[in-house]
């Protein structure tokens, strides 16, 4: 039995009556199912009933599920990316715990409302920190799948803490500018914004936040710069390529290879590699399955022409380029052999063959422009991509780095480098004879003109005895971790494409990414995890009135529709009446006109 234990209210120190007793099985980690009787009582006073705060710390009002199990549920889910399968088999497994698959889901959002209500309670402490710390730079980004909403944040540079997050039906200046203003409102105006080329963010940012600098990710300049350089040439080297129908010609040669090689004699293992590291000791291997696999690894190696990339996204790897190259090489090398007069064209028509077809690489005038063309785009790019230095580690995609680390000294000496490339580039251009490579250098130098003032100033002095910060020239703290909350949802649920698990993410899922931040758990939670169900049953209030305002309808919606209308069985017949009757009223007015 639970009871408050007083005698006398806490309002009007009135006497105290018992007035009933209510029967519960609650659920919780430790002690599983118990059956709890609460003693409910009431002042004779004033009517007040009296609190069992002892009980609601554990269990919320209305509730069966505990804290420590919402919690539980919440991170399994959403941090460590459990599917609800996973997540009931270690409630059974660890705790003796049956729960339905529906519970998971409820318990889930339940946790998402205490977690976002314990970050809202504590955001005066987070601004002292922040103010403390001298000020914050603001990254913004968003991510979305095809046809999805827009999921939103805005981070808090160097802390790392999402200060909010928001779903959006795209990446409007509205919605934008109003997600800010929510910052500014709680955590105070940033030092700098730092966000992508987008205009809408650029309008809101204006709006929300003039004052504050205006910085634009580096990588995503090079993505645009590089698109605009690289695309036309890259598409136009795509299709030449398909036209010529180099790849299924030799495609279709490499499996005849592995087809009658099934049916001769074939090379082992350790045979193919004594060939490969012993050229010149071929003596004792069989003629006809040495010509194939001769044949068949030089296809194979022109076929690993992925290996010249870096896992990166266009245009930072140009994969038609890679092919070309290793085709070109591939071709000038056979076609040397095969034009020999020693050459054996009968028992090694094969490769022949293999030259004829990569012959048009190098013969073809279309392929052959477009390819040069390419290769002047690239060459550009990648002198701005040498000055920006965010080249990418070998074998590392650029997207799964942490971006540039540099102290003060290094951005400073960066935005030098940059100051002096571009005057150096401006020279070249006024000189340029080759007009391919003038209108490569325009752009850059259009690029560079536009965005000047956004590319530089990472470096900003705080008042006080703090150094020196210095701000992420990327946005890849941001697209880092879309990226890893995006790697869990798809090892959840086994698929490739999210639309679906995208479009019903709640954005206060992102704040699940704060709880890995230590200074954010000494301030929010007393430095321990295990604290949090005892801070979303300190908030429980605020986190149903997150609930409720998380519930109530949509009615911004410029056009407000709902499933019900859309369903209505009349409802192509009435949209038909509703037609004739619009082009009534044209024509009256019309005519009265």
């Amino acid at each position: 039995q639970i009871a408050s234990g007083r005698q006398m209210c806490q309002d009007c120190s009135g006497r105290l009556r018992r007035v009933r007793i209510s029967t519960h099985h609650p659920v919780r980690l430790m002690l599983g199912r118990p059956l709890v009787r609460l003693i409910h009582q009431q002042c004779t006073c004033c009517g007040q009933a009296d609190s069992l705060e002892v009980y609601y710390q554990e269990v919320p009002p209305r509730g069966n599920y505990a804290y420590d199990l919402m919690v539980e549920v919440g991170l399994a889910r959403f941090r460590d990316h459990r599917q609800d399968g996973e997540i009931q088999s270690n409630l059974q497994e660890r705790w003796g715990l049956s729960l339905p698959a529906s519970s998971i889901g409820l318990l889930a959002d339940s946790f998402l409302d205490g977690l976002a209500a314990v970050h809202q309670a504590h955001v005066p402490t987070l601004r002292r920190q922040l103010d403390d710390d001298g000020g914050y730079v603001m990254h913004v980004d968003g991510t979305c799948e095809a046809e999805t909403d827009v999921l939103f944040t805005a981070l808090a540079e160097p802390r790392g803490w999402l200060l909010e997050a928001a779903q959006m039906t795209s990446e409007n200046t509205a919605e934008i500018s109003k997600l800010m203003g929510r910052c500014v409102e709680r955590f105070g105006s940033p030092l700098a914004v730092v966000r992508d080329l987008s205009s809408n963010i650029a309008k809101a940012k204006r709006e929300a936040i003039p004052d504050a600098r205006d910085l634009i990710c580096h990588y995503h300049f090079l993505e645009n710069v590089g698109n605009k350089l690289c695309q036309k040439p890259h598409a136009k080297l795509t299709a030449a390529l398909r036209r010529l129908k180099v790849c299924p010609a030799l495609r279709g040669i490499r499996k005849d290879l592995l087809r009658w090689s099934r049916k001769g004699e074939r090379l082992t293992t350790n045979q193919i590699e004594h060939l490969l590291s012993h050229p010149d000791e071929i003596v004792d291997l069989d003629s006809v399955a040495l010509r194939r696999v001769v044949a068949y690894l030089g296809l194979r190696w022109l076929d690993d022409y992925k290996a010249d990339l870096h896992g990166e996204y266009f245009p930072f790897d140009l994969p038609q380029r890679a092919f070309y190259r290793r085709g070109v090489q591939l071709g000038e090398m056979l076609s040397e052999l095969v034009a020999s007069p020693e050459f054996p064209q009968r028992e090694l028509s094969t490769l022949n063959t293999i030259a004829e077809h990569l012959r048009s690489l190098r013969d073809d005038v279309e392929v052959v422009a477009a390819a040069a063309r390419l290769e002047k785009a690239a060459a550009m790019f990648g002198e701005l991509r040498k000055v920006l230095r965010l080249s990418s580690r070998p074998g590392q995609g650029l997207l799964r780095q942490r971006g540039p680390s540099e102290g003060p000294k290094a951005a400073e000496k960066m935005e030098k480098q940059l100051d002096d490339w571009r005057d150096r580039l401006c020279k070249r251009h006024d000189r340029e004879q080759d007009e391919e490579k003038r209108a490569d250098q325009s752009t850059v130098l259009k690029y560079l003109e536009k965005y000047e003032q956004q590319l530089v100033g990472h470096v900003i002095e705080l008042e006080g005895d703090h150094k020196p910060l210095v701000v992420s020239r990327t946005n890849n703290p941001a697209e880092h971790r879309f990226g890893s909350t995006k790697q869990g949802i798809r090892r959840k649920v086994g698929v490739k494409k999210l639309t679906r698990q995208i479009q019903a993410m709640r954005p206060e899922a992102f704040l699940v990414w704060n709880l890995a931040s230590r200074e954010y758990l000494n301030l929010v939670l007393d430095g321990n995890l295990t604290n949090l169900p005892s801070a979303i049953a300190k908030h429980w209030d605020l986190a149903q009135a997150i609930r409720k305002e998380r519930l109530q309808p949509t009615t911004d919606h410029p056009m407000p529709t709902t499933k019900q209308q859309m369903r209505h069985p009349q409802l192509i017949e009435n949209v038909k009446q509703a037609i004739a009757k619009i082009v009534e009223t044209t024509a009256k007015k019309t005519r009265a006109a």
